[in-house]
C-alpha cells in the first residue's frame, strides 16, 4: 500500500513529537491526528511554542486524559463534581498543572519533615551514646569479709553490707553472752554494801609513871 504524502509526514511528525514546536500553521485535522500521541511534557512544550493561536479545542480532551493517567479517575471525578457545585469551569491544562504543584509541595514538605525527623533521631542517638569512665576499685584489704573475698575487690556496696551483718553478729553474741547477762542483772538489781563498824586501833601498853604512884 502506498502511503501519500500527507500520511507520510503525519508519521514522520509522530515519531518526532519531541522536536515538534509552533504548529500555528499547521492544518487542525492533521494536529487532531498528532497531538493524541503526545505526553504532558510534549503537549505542554507544543502548546507553549505556538503562537497566535489556541490550540485549546483539541488540546483540553487530551488534558483531561493526562489527569486521568496521572491521578485516576477517581481524582477526574472529584474534579467534576466540584466544579459542578461551584458552577465553574476550569480547563483541564490548569487543573493538572494545580495538581501537579499541589504534588510537588506536598512531597517538599514531606522531604523536609523526613530531614527534621533524621536530625532528631541522630541527636537523641548521639545522646544514647555509652561513655567510657575510669572507677577506682576500693581496697582489698578493707573489702574482705569472710571466705572467697580474696578474689578480688568487692564493690563499695557489697562491703558496706558484710560490715552490717558482722557488726549485727557481733551485738547479738554478746547480747548472749554470761558478761552481758551479769551486766544486765547489776543493773536490775544494785548491790549495797553492809555496813560494818570501824575497828578502832589498838595501841600498845605503857607501865605506869612514877610520879604518879608515889601520889597515889
Amino acid at each position: 500500500m502506498v502511503l501519500s504524502l500527507v500520511e507520510l509526514c503525519v508519521r514522520s511528525a509522530i515519531d518526532n513529537l519531541s522536536h515538534l514546536g509552533d504548529v500555528g500553521h499547521t492544518d487542525m485535522s492533521l494536529l487532531e491526528v498528532i497531538l493524541p500521541h503526545c505526553d504532558a511534557d510534549q503537549l505542554l512544550h507544543i502548546e507553549s511554542s505556538t503562537e497566535g493561536r489556541d490550540l485549546s479545542p483539541i488540546t483540553n480532551e487530551l488534558w483531561l486524559k493526562c489527569y486521568s493517567r496521572k491521578f485516576g479517575n477517581d481524582a477526574v471525578e472529584m474534579v467534576k463534581r466540584r466544579m459542578a457545585d461551584r458552577k465553574c469551569k476550569f480547563k483541564w491544562k490548569q487543573l493538572y498543572q494545580a495538581k501537579i504543584k499541589d504534588q510537588e509541595e506536598i512531597q517538599r514538605r514531606g522531604v523536609d519533615r523526613l530531614k527534621e525527623l533524621y536530625k532528631e533521631a541522630k541527636s537523641l542517638k548521639a545522646t544514647r551514646q555509652t561513655r567510657s569512665c575510669e572507677i577506682t576499685p576500693p581496697d582489698t584489704k578493707r573489702s574482705k569479709c569472710g571466705p572467697g573475698s580474696g578474689r578480688g575487690s568487692a564493690p563499695v556496696g557489697r562491703f558496706a553490707n558484710c560490715k552490717g551483718r558482722l557488726m549485727k553478729k557481733a551485738r547479738m553474741e554478746y547480747v548472749n553472752s554470761n558478761e552481758a547477762k551479769m551486766h544486765a542483772a547489776m543493773r536490775r538489781k544494785p548491790v549495797v554494801a553492809s555496813a560494818r563498824p570501824v575497828p578502832k586501833p589498838i595501841l600498845p601498853h605503857q607501865p605506869p609513871r612514877i610520879g604518879h604512884s608515889l601520889k597515889k
